[in-house]
Order: C-alpha cells, then structure tokens, then sequence
C-alpha cells in the first residue's frame, strides 16, 4: 500500500446557516486534500501530520478523521493549545470571507511536540500556509525533515497557498515560497497566488520564475483558463468544464490536489490527472462547505 503523507493545521470551521445558527464542521487547506485524496484513493494509506489540543474539539477532529479513514499516527497532542477557529460567510456568488482565530493554535507546535518523524513513505505535501504558521525555527525543522524524507527517495509536493495575513510582509512570504520550491517534486502554483505574491500577471511568468528550481511536475491551477502542465514529457494545456451552478468556491484548488494526486498515485497520466482532479474541484464547488458529504461525492465522481 502506498503511503503519504500531508502536513498542515486542521481547523474548526463555523458556517453561518442562518441569522441566528451556526454550523460546525473541520476543515483547512491541506486537510482538505488529504480527505479528497483519501475518498478517490481508497486504496492509499494517507495519514495527517499535525499537532490538535486536549479539548473536546480535539477528540472530535480524531473521530472526524477516524470517519474519513485518516491515519492519526502522526497527529501529536499539545497540551496547552487548541484547535484553531474561523467562521464564514457566503455572498450569493458562492464567494466567501472569513474571521479566523488561529494565532496560537496547537497546529503551530506541530514540529516542536513532534516525536517520530514520519519515514518509508512515497510522498510528503505540504503548503504555504503548513510553512507560514511555523515560527523560523521549526521551519528550520520542516526542512531538515523534507531534506531526509527526499534523499530516502519520497516526492515533495507543494501548493504556495499564499496567505498575505498570514506573513510578516511579502518579502519574507516570497523567500519562504522559494525555498518550498526548490524541494518540490510536484508544485501546485496558482494565477491568483502569484498574481498576489510575484506580480506574475499569466503563465509565462509563473513558469519562468520557476524553471531554475527544476521542479519535476509543474501544474499550474489557472481557473477557466484551464490547468497548465509542464514536465519532463512537455507542456500539456488541459482545459476544464464550466460549472454554472457554483454554490461555495472555498475548497476548489485543495479539492483538484487530491483528485489529481488519487489519479497520479493510481498510474494515471497528468492529462488525465488532471482532469480527474477539475471533475473533483467541480463537483465539490456546487455544494456548501469545505468538505461535501462522501456520498454526495461518490455519486458525481467514481473513485480509483
């Protein structure tokens, strides 16, 4: 069985259903790929690197996990922290703003409570936002454990997932995204991300500004314009299906990761990885919430 592994911080998210009613549920960028690649990839051992507190949110996240067959081997308890927090709304265009509450959460201990680091696996994923939550010195950490994990010969993949709020200023966001991708086998960039970080205006750009760090699998998340890939074999432009009835945008880019990686990890091609994985984001995105119910998915998308 092959087994990965994904880094990140898995949060309490609040969603406004009414004026008076909230719904609870968990959800974070690398969480939800992590569920996404699971749920297409059934046959893969996925497990969640992170760091959750003694509360009862805690407990529940493990069960939530538990239900979404998540191994919790490496989700490592941090006594004097919580979960992290954000509520949500949604505007009638399926877009969404945010309230966050994660400045301390236990997620940002992760790699200082950490006792085993994992190993024999085929692949590690983290974020921009895995690395921005991390004070300098378990940066450090998460390196010094990339650089181990790639020379035993497990692949790198890395999504920018650029967060302005979340850095002390662009400059230090730009260093820290470089640095990811120079250890990245697989990346993930994003028009919008480097729109926001590089001023990278289309693909050209992004590409170029990538090219010396010799990443090996290149797939750039363009919206309507389609999925630009470029490997070994070329450059590949796939182009995705309009979805016309978009009810909640909030998942999409971390839902296309996991159905690409389930399809790559599954012996499919980068075309038809990615178009399995814009089948996943497009049918994630017509229903509310980070993480639409698995059923609701399985009926829209046959897993691998």
């Amino acid at each position: 069985m092959k087994r990965v592994v994904i880094f990140g911080e898995c949060m309490v998210e609040l969603v406004s259903t009414s004026a008076t009613e909230l719904k609870k549920s968990f959800a974070g960028d690398t969480y939800n790929t992590a569920v996404y690649l699971k749920r297409n990839a059934p046959g893969l051992s996925v497990s969640y690197l992170t760091a959750i507190g003694e509360d009862f949110l805690s407990n529940e996240l493990l069960f939530a996990m538990g239900d979404e067959q998540i191994n919790t081997d490496h989700v490592y308890r941090c006594s004097k922290r919580n979960l992290g927090l954000y509520m949500v709304r949604t505007d009638k265009y399926g877009e969404r703003t945010f309230a966050y509450w994660r400045d301390g959460s236990a997620a940002t201990q992760t790699l200082n409570v950490m006792t085993q680091a994992p190993d024999n696996i085929e692949m590690f994923y983290f974020s921009g936002i895995s690395v921005a939550i991390l004070d300098v010195e378990q940066r450090e950490k998460l390196f010094d454990l990339i650089k181990t994990l790639r020379s035993s010969g497990c692949r790198i993949v890395f999504d920018p997932n650029y967060r302005p709020r979340l850095w002390r200023d662009q400059q230090e966001a730009q260093e820290w995204m470089d640095k990811s991708y120079q250890v990245a086998d697989i990346a993930f960039p994003g028009g919008d991300d480097h729109l926001a970080l590089y001023g990278h205006t289309n693909a050209d750009d992004v590409l170029a500004h990538l090219a010396p760090f010799g990443i090996g699998e290149v797939v750039m998340k363009n919206g309507a314009v389609g999925v630009h890939i470029v490997n070994h074999q070329g450059q590949f432009i796939v182009p995705v299906q309009t979805v016309t009835n978009v009810v909640d945008t909030t998942a999409a880019g971390d839902a296309f990761n996991g159905g690409y990686l389930a399809a790559r990890l599954s012996g499919k091609n980068v075309t038809e990885s990615a178009s399995f994985g814009a089948m996943v984001a497009g049918t994630v995105i017509q229903h509310p919430g980070a993480i639409i119910p698995a059923d609701t998915l399985r009926k829209a998308v046959t897993p691998l």
